[in-house]
């Protein structure tokens, strides 16, 4: 009867990870969520763009944006005017993004480097508290395992592992040094409109 109880215990883990884990060591850095918010964005070029947010914002302060809900670009606040914001993103955005709006219309400027595109895309913004420093372990499709100090159980970060896209998780566990973080499920409805 024991066996069958072992049995059970081993299928119900089975079920729970869906995904084999793969062993891994890259460093990565991680960020503690503050704040999120809604980010509707007006006009977009390959270095950055521009929109509305309610979050209040510093200059040079550094943010994450994410058009699909499940993956975020950094980028840094070159500008701020009440609830409007320009922000230039550390990696270049995808070309095809102005593509998902009929009819939109470059925009140039003599004073900007790229040319914009309006658009109307709604955003997730995150303001995290300051950086530090990890080490990821092992990686599935659901989540990893962190090697870092000080994650305790609940905290929601950003994961930035080296080769792999920015992606937010919850510490589901944390022990001796150790978190297991999952990955957020994409909300219905979150990205661009």
């Amino acid at each position: 009867m024991s066996e069958d109880t072992g049995s059970a215990t081993s299928n119900e883990g089975d079920e729970r990870r869906r995904h084999a884990r793969q062993r891994v060591l890259k460093s990565a850095l991680l960020y503690p969520v503050l704040r999120e918010a809604r980010l509707a964005i007006h006009d977009i070029s390959q270095n950055g763009l521009s929109g509305e947010c309610a979050l209040t914002l510093g200059l040079g302060q550094e943010v994450h944006v994410s058009l699909d809900g499940e993956t975020f670009v950094t980028a840094e606040v070159r500008w701020v005017e009440g609830m409007r914001c320009g922000l230039q993103t550390e990696d270049p955005l995808p070309r095809n993004l102005g593509d998902q709006q009929a009819g939109a219309e470059e925009a140039g400027s003599d004073q900007r480097e790229a040319p914009r595109v309006k658009v109307d895309l709604l955003a997730t913004l995150v303001a995290c508290a300051p950086v530090f420093a990890g080490t990821v372990r092992n990686m599935s499709a659901e989540g990893m395992m962190i090697e870092a100090a000080g994650l305790p159980e609940g905290t929601r970060l950003l994961v930035k592992a080296r080769g792999c896209d920015v992606r937010m998780g919850r510490v589901q566990w944390s022990s001796g040094g150790m978190a297991g973080v999952f990955f957020e499920p994409v909300a219905a409805g979150s990205g661009g409109k």
